[in-house]
């Protein structure tokens, strides 16, 4: 059996945003098509001072996105100019891994691009529900793990307690 190839990864193109939407209805439910159609649009925007955006991971050229990270740039006083990827969504769970490994070279490259000195990314395990309510916690610490890289020395910024 052959093994699949990485996916590729390129920055959100307006024909991409419909094409994402059943990731977005699975993955934030809360977001019709209209309002994902207009936020998409405006991510999907290019030039020399978007600062926002979208990254789409595809099996090749035709093929519909298989998975997105938002990203955005931003200054923090303890990694300076940051890319932060807030949310990174799959539509495959068996294959999550290696289209997680084929965003992260794309963000770097992004990143450095944009002249940040930093990468954040978000890891969000499942929702977690709170005992006293049936009302999902939507920023529990408990599924949230942050990380933040320095480009230059590609090695994990901790921060103090």
């Amino acid at each position: 059996m052959q093994a699949v190839p990485p996916p590729l990864v390129r920055r959100l193109d307006r024909a991409d945003v419909p094409l994402l939407y059943p990731l977005i209805r699975i993955s934030l439910p809360h977001l019709s098509l209209r309002d994902w159609i207009r936020i998409g649009r405006r991510m999907a925007r290019s030039g020399a001072r978007v600062n926002e955006g979208i990254l789409v991971a595809h099996y090749g050229p035709g093929r519909p996105p298989c998975a997105m990270a938002t990203f955005r740039r931003g200054f923090d006083l303890y990694s300076g100019d940051t890319l932060t990827a807030d949310y990174i969504l799959t539509l495959s769970y068996t294959q999550q891994q290696t289209i997680i490994d084929a965003l992260l070279p794309a963000m770097e490259t992004l990143a450095r691009e944009m002249g940040c000195d930093a990468i954040r990314t978000f890891s969000h395990s499942n929702r977690v529900i709170n005992q006293d309510s049936p009302v999902r916690k939507l920023c529990s610490t408990s599924h949230i793990t942050e990380r933040t890289v320095r480009l230059d020395r590609n090695k994990e910024i901790v921060h103090p307690p």
